[in-house]
């Protein structure tokens, strides 16, 4: 009598082990896709973040330089413009549609390409060195800086 309802004592054919093993792998996969895609959405809301503050840096230094550099500021704020709209479909969660935007956007306009990529360089080393500076400088006179003491003052190991 073959009874393979997992009972004790019961035979399990190949088949059945096949299809537990399947569901279990199945399963598996399908947690994995999730935690992943979870991931990846979280990752698109920081870059979004980042982009609309990007954005923002964007737009103020079109408008400084623009009075002076009408070329410039005009590149700028169509750099800008693009980086909106593509912080709008990694809200959305389009990352292929993002990627083809950018590719497009590069080709048509290299230099422009090049000069946005280079401001927010600088942009993200600038607030990456303040970022440390206000670490660093925590506590201490003046922003100096001494290597014995720990952040409250005391002496270090």
């Amino acid at each position: 009598m073959d009874n393979s309802n997992g009972a004790p004592g019961a035979t399990t054919t190949p088949a059945d082990s096949a299809r537990r093993i399947k569901e279990a792998a199945s399963h598996v996969i399908d947690r994995g896709r999730e935690a992943a895609m979870q991931r990846v959405h979280e990752g698109a809301e920081r870059a979004r973040s980042s982009a609309q503050n990007t954005t923002s840096a964007l737009r103020r230094a079109a408008a400084d330089i623009e009075p002076d550099t009408p070329l410039l500021g005009s590149g700028l704020k169509r750099a800008a413009d693009w980086l909106e709209e593509a912080a709008g479909h990694l809200g959305q969660g389009d990352l292929n549609r993002v990627v083809d935007n950018l590719n497009t956007f590069a080709r048509r306009n290299p230099a422009l390409f090049l000069g946005a990529s280079l401001a927010a360089g600088f942009l993200i080393a600038r607030l990456g060195k303040a970022a440390i500076e206000s670490t660093v400088d925590h506590g201490l006179p003046s922003g100096e800086y001494s290597p014995g003491l720990t952040t409250d003052g005391t002496p270090g190991l």
